[in-house]
């Protein structure tokens, strides 16, 4: 039977198959089913030791308080334990069984994020060391099926630790009265999550092979902040949402309608979140669907992302017409988070301005060219343009925009007008000041500098350009405001400088009491515009010693 069911599985996909060959034997599975049930096991053990025993008879005549008692109390943590007739304490034993459900789901969760982005990423890393990822791409197995048999082969003991401890969530769940349906719900919050890190950890083993073993761990390690970053409160601003990445935002849901005890902190201002002002804090299927959304929609473009750079290593991890249509998807969506009322922090501007923040510093990654691609491009334009495509020829800026290998600036600097376009009519809403307009427009010329430089360093003859690219973005990021706060130079003293170098520049210029007067602003952006100029110079003159033939060059020197 077992060997007839595998057979089916290397049939369907082969690699599916040689992952659960490689991995699930005896020893492991056993080894797996351990550690899953010891951790239930002392999991139990730990929340059991916590319910409160009670004193021998007169020992002790004060009232005494407990979470798990039953007798309601002016504080809502602590309840008064009563006595039965067998003198022991009255339990709330629904209370017990729903801080079971709880860190149960917290740490099966947290397992299966990181454990699994852990084991994705680090087996990427081993095939591409062993030369094993070249042979596979060579085999006539597609990218998808490399793919959907990379996430459900390597992390499969994960799996069945998962599988084991279902039994035990779904009993305490019930017991703690939640409905059947709204755990279904959790368990397709969990799947659909699951897939959106699970992508993101393959695409990104496969485009940071040269961080080298430091792989793993800094992919783990990114996907426990965010994890970390969902189980903080709701803002009421589009920084919520990140809580929708992960499977918390429905846990939420399932505590809002009990009584949650301790974990009122998951819950806080639940009730007021709204997406394009539609309430959808109080219904589990408005939060399902969102986060449906919120995984399905990161899930789509990194499988694009997948899909178009596994056979060719030296490609773009998208093109620049995916770019285009990223944007517009993603804009919506982080667009009606923001629109809400009366956010925690008077105004959802910077949290927006921060997730375009790192969007558009994923899609210089993913957009920026490597040398060889650039110097194919600069000497072979002409012949690469299909003869469908003429006016490609008669027009480079048309190049620019749609070309594979072309560079990324001008595509950048579209998907930041198209992002301008859909994010202005709400920004007038706001009414905002002046001086925010000005630090916004700053903001998308440091963005479009970062491009050039990365651009730049890509296109050097120096070995790790990737590690030089980062290192410098990296640098112009955090050493400015670093030295202008080390040399006392505070935005009241120093505004072009904060202004025109830091990003920090526009929350001092949204502020009233930062003393950036129009010439300043406009000082500040006509420098950064310099700027730009001089790099992209630069740029121009190497891509045209570039375009030149080797033998043309030669004859010139």
């Amino acid at each position: 039977m077992t060997l007839h069911l595998l057979d089916k599985i290397g049939n369907w996909n082969p690699q599916l198959f040689r992952e659960i060959k490689g991995r699930l034997n005896t020893g492991n599975m056993a080894l797996a089913s351990a550690l899953s049930l010891s951790a239930q096991l002392l999991l139990f053990m730990s929340v059991s030791a916590q319910i409160p025993v009670p004193p021998p008879n007169g020992e002790y005549t004060y009232p005494i308080y407990h979470r798990f008692c039953s007798l309601d109390n002016a504080h809502p943590y602590e309840k008064i334990c009563v006595r039965d007739a067998f003198s022991n304490f009255v339990i709330n034993w629904r209370e017990w069984w729903l801080e079971i459900f709880v860190w149960l789901s917290i740490f099966s969760v947290l397992a299966l994020l990181v454990a699994g982005t852990y084991l994705l990423v680090s087996d990427l890393d081993k095939e591409e060391r062993r030369g094993t990822l070249n042979f596979i791409r060579l085999s006539p197995q597609s990218a998808k099926t490399i793919f959907i048999g990379k996430i459900l082969g390597v992390p499969i003991l994960l799996y069945l630790a998962a599988i084991l401890a279902v039994p035990l969530h779904l009993y305490a769940g019930l017991a703690a009265q939640i409905p059947l349906n709204e755990i279904l719900c959790f368990y397709i919050a969990v799947a659909a999550s699951c897939a959106l890190f699970y992508s993101g950890a393959m695409l990104f083993g496969l485009t940071t092979s040269w961080l080298g073993g430091f792989q793993p761990w800094l992919a783990s390690g990114m996907v426990f902040v965010v994890f970390g970053i969902s189980a903080l409160p709701f803002t009421r601003t589009a920084w919520d949402l990140l809580k929708f990445l992960s499977p918390l935002a429905i846990l939420r849901y399932q505590l809002f309608l009990v009584d949650r005890g301790e974990f009122d902190s998951l819950v806080e201002d639940l009730d007021k979140l709204q997406w394009f002002y539609s309430p959808v804090g109080t219904n589990i299927a408005s939060g399902l669907a969102l986060s449906l959304l919120v995984c399905g929609t990161g899930t789509y473009w990194l499988w694009q992302g997948w899909q178009r750079r596994f056979p060719n290593p030296s490609t773009t991890v998208l093109s620049k017409r995916q770019s285009y249509w990223l944007v517009i998807c993603c804009q919506p969506i982080i667009l009606g988070f923001a629109l809400q009322s009366n956010p925690l922090s008077g105004t959802s501007l910077p949290t927006l301005l921060i997730l375009n923040l790192l969007m558009f510093f994923a899609l210089i990654a993913a957009l920026t060219s490597d040398r060889q691609s650039l110097y194919d491009w600069a000497r072979y334009r002409k012949q690469i343009v299909p003869t469908s495509q003429k006016l490609w020829r008669r027009y480079p800026l048309l190049d620019l925009i749609w070309s594979e290998k072309s560079p990324a600036i001008v595509a950048i600097a579209i998907n930041l007008l198209s992002s301008v376009i859909i994010l202005t009519p709400w920004a007038l809403l706001e009414k905002p000041q002046i001086n925010e307009f000005g630090g916004v427009i700053c903001c998308l010329n440091l963005i479009l500098i970062y491009a050039a430089i990365t651009q730049l360093f890509l296109l050097t003859k120096t070995r790790n350009q990737e590690i030089w690219a980062a290192g410098t973005v990296g640098s112009a990021l955090l050493l400015p405001p670093l030295i202008l706060s080390m040399l006392l130079l505070t935005p009241e003293k120093a505004p072009i400088l904060w202004l025109s170098s830091t990003f920090v520049g526009f929350w001092f210029s949204s502020s009233s009491s930062f003393p950036a007067s129009g010439n300043t602003i406009l000082f500040s952006i006509l420098s950064q515009w310099s700027v730009l100029v001089l790099l992209n110079i630069k740029l121009r003159s190497q891509l045209k010693l570039a375009g030149q033939s080797a033998s043309k060059a030669l004859l010139k020197a």
